[in-house]
């Protein structure tokens, strides 16, 4: 007959509960499983996406670029354009599916200096509605430029286009 000392019951149980959680936080349950295979919303993925700027006021243009974003599960979003890297980060956000079945997205990004230094952040709000089948979007882009005491510098509108990458 084994017999099991207190410090061997202990370590026993501290083993088996640390594998329970491990086991737990990699998917091991039917709770964990079910999380997984809720249905994605269909604004979710990977987007390439075309804006024309302008004028907020006058409506002249402004130019434009191309830039990526990532809808994540859960509303979380990160996007990049085509624009230096030198002088800005990537943008990071959230984004929502408002009742009448548009998404509304919030970003926001570091600006930098050519030399390096803090500009400030820029503010931008999209406007997106997706196409029927759900891949392609079309929408509005409004943006605040904020110096490194959050005051509004500059504001710049938009429109975009969009396509899904991928499946």
């Amino acid at each position: 007959m084994t017999h099991f000392t207190p410090k061997t019951a202990a370590l026993f149980a501290l083993s088996s509960l640390t594998m329970a959680l491990l086991m737990q936080a990699c998917g091991g349950s039917d709770d964990a499983q079910a999380q997984t295979s809720a249905p994605a919303d269909p604004i979710e993925g990977f987007w390439q996406s075309s804006v024309a700027l302008q004028d907020c006021s006058s409506g002249a243009p402004l130019g434009g670029f191309r830039g990526t974003t990532i809808f994540a599960s859960g509303g979380t979003a990160t996007a990049d354009n085509n624009q230096p890297s030198t002088t800005k980060g990537t943008a990071i956000g959230t984004w929502t599916k408002t009742p009448a079945g548009t998404y509304l997205a919030e970003l926001r990004f570091w600006r930098y200096q050519p030399d390096g230094t803090p500009a400030g952040q820029q503010r931008l709000t999209r406007t997106i509605t997706l196409a029927a089948d759900g891949r392609t979007l079309a929408g509005t882009v409004s943006s605040a430029s904020l110096d490194t005491g959050d005051n509004v510098v500059r504001t710049v509108c938009g429109n975009e286009t969009g396509a899904r990458i991928g499946a």
